[in-house]
């Protein structure tokens, strides 16, 4: 069964992580970023797309940091997950969540056709990564 999606807890639990390990990181900002698109959601304030564009970005950010690029680079995510994978920064499988919160980032901008379930699992998966290598 999946498990229920607890805004509060996830995101009081990133408010601590964020006060432990810092927030100067690669991970704190990209972390800075999912907190704020989790509380916005939680809120009511931030549509399903403001929330997948919030997810897709803070893990582009994140990446180009730890690939050593420039903030303000325009790789597109897609070049940037297959460096990432070549140096053994994200694994197979999250590439390819990643891959699909990328596809729905385009599909809601296009269409708003994104459930609230798929929403919650990307915050939920990008937190989740950003925890494990922070």
């Amino acid at each position: 069964l999946p498990m229920s999606f607890d805004a509060k807890a996830i995101l009081a639990n990133l408010v601590e992580q964020e006060r432990i390990k810092g927030h100067h990181s690669a991970e704190g900002r990209a972390i800075r970023t999912l907190a704020r698109a989790l509380s916005g959601w939680s809120a009511g304030n931030l549509s399903r797309g403001d929330v997948i564009v919030l997810c897709d970005q803070a893990v582009e950010d994140w990446l180009k940091a730890r690939l050593k690029r420039s903030p303000w680079s325009v790789e597109p995510l897609p070049a940037l997950l297959s460096v990432a994978i070549v140096q053994n920064l994200i694994t197979p499988s999250e590439v390819i969540a990643l891959q699909k919160i990328h596809q729905q980032c385009k599909i809601e901008i296009e269409a708003g056709a994104i459930s609230r379930a798929a929403v919650e699992a990307a915050l939920e998966f990008c937190i989740q990564l950003l925890e494990k290598h922070w």
